[in-house]
């Protein structure tokens, strides 16, 4: 089938086909996920000082970060389809490098229009990553380690949102004027060694393989009914867990700040030792994705969760004062349950589920959910806890998650099944 093709494609593919370099090809590509999830991280941490320095609302300050999942939700729309149709290895390198241009713009600007454009920008570029890296490696992946290795890369992600938290803190306090600038720089230095080691990586078989003929022909296959009715229960559950994932992710350091009344700096480090529960949840997963299965670890994390943020939600609403040791506690919980199963199961499973012909499409409208769900939980906090407090936020997290434990259980196994999902 690749007799015809052109020779530089070939060697590409002859690269991108070789089973004794997939770790560090899909290594390659997961570091951007770790970026991405840093980037989540370090716009979080800069609320606090921006709304003190910058004279701006706690609402206004949220609009920084529905930009930014603003601009993911369009990246990966716009990138999975043009994964399908171009291939995976130019966009994968299109992204970073994109990064890398709109983190320094967002680090260096003056005036807060010029940030949310820049934090728009960026989103773009940290959607783009989520919607091609996962067809990617599960292209270049062995069909027995598929699922292991896409779990890996979400286990990695965890440390991304964990520095970003921990100097994001250090650099606030030792930076009181500029130190979220320095957090934001930071990512865009992270990111350029990784621009050229990508560059190097070659493009999957598979994609070349079964690479459909227009933009036209990929729309019509992910029509199809089947396939859509499977890509509406992965997106819906998306949807659901990122309301609560993101939607808090995004405002964890400034509710902190607002609970315990601590500091810019002790808020964004409360919020990494909140968040380091999800490396042996994440780990649990990891051990466990092929032995429990998708469907059963996403159920019980999506139920566990939701129970954690709904019982914080209750008390913040009703208790005048809550210990640091409770609201830490009951954080902990949600985020382990999450890590443990929604987390790494609404991201890889539709990388998994779909063929290479519609694989980045798939991807990307199932993402393109979870951001909308992202928008949704960061504005609606924003809202309610200006009207009712933190503890109306948290209750809208938890309901989120128990939603998407129903929708779970909704799909028939022909759609939500472990081995008998997988495609090519």
């Amino acid at each position: 089938m690749s007799a015809g093709l052109p020779a530089a494609t070939r060697r590409s593919a002859a690269a991108g086909s070789r089973r004794d370099d997939w770790r560090l090809q899909a290594a390659l590509a997961g570091a951007g996920i770790l970026i991405g999830s840093y980037d989540l991280g370090a716009i979080s941490v800069a609320f606090a000082p921006l709304e003190a320095r910058w004279r701006l609302t706690s609402a206004v300050v949220a609009t920084l970060g529905t930009a930014t999942l603003i601009g993911m939700l369009l990246g990966s729309l716009a990138t999975g389809l043009l994964a399908d149709r171009l291939g995976r290895r130019r966009l994968i390198v299109a992204d970073v490098a994109l990064f890398v241009l709109t983190a320094a713009a967002g680090a260096a600007a003056p005036d807060f229009l010029v940030l949310a454009g820049a934090r728009l920008a960026t989103g773009v570029a940290v959607g783009m990553d989520f919607a091609v890296v996962f067809p990617f490696v599960a292209e270049v992946a062995p069909a027995p380690r598929r699922g292991r290795a896409l779990a890996w890369i979400m286990w990695a992600a965890n440390f991304g949102t964990l520095l970003a938290y921990g100097a994001g803190g250090l650099l606030l306090d030792a930076l009181p004027v500029s130190g979220w600038r320095a957090a934001l720089g930071l990512g865009g230095l992270l990111a350029l060694p990784l621009l050229f080691l990508r560059s190097r990586i070659g493009e999957p078989t598979a994609w070349h393989g079964a690479r459909l003929p227009r933009m036209g022909n990929i729309v019509r296959a992910v029509g199809d009914r089947a396939r859509r009715r499977r890509l509406s229960a992965f997106t819906l559950a998306s949807f659901c867990y990122q309301v609560g994932d993101q939607g808090l992710g995004l405002v964890l350091p400034l509710m902190l700040v607002t609970v315990l009344g601590a500091s810019a700096g002790s808020g964004a480090v409360d919020a990494a030792v909140v968040k380091a529960i999800t490396i042996p949840a994440s780990t649990l997963t990891v051990i466990s994705i092929e032995r429990w299965g998708r469907r059963r670890l996403q159920l019980y994390g999506f139920l566990g969760r939701g129970l954690a943020f709904l019982a914080l939600g209750a008390l913040l609403i009703t208790l005048a004062h809550l210990s640091a040791l409770v609201v830490g506690g009951l954080l902990a919980a949600g985020y382990f349950f999450g890590a443990a199963g929604p987390d790494k199961t609404t991201v890889i499973v539709p990388a998994e589920a779909f063929p290479s012909e519609i694989r980045g499409t798939s991807q990307g409208i199932s993402q393109a959910g979870g951001r909308l769900g992202g928008i949704v939980g960061v504005s609606a906090y924003g809202l309610l806890a200006q009207l009712a407090g933190p503890g109306a936020g948290m209750i809208l997290f938890g309901a989120a998650a128990l939603v998407g434990a129903g929708l779970t259980l909704l799909p028939s196994r022909s759609a939500f099944g472990d081995r008998s999902m997988l495609a090519g």
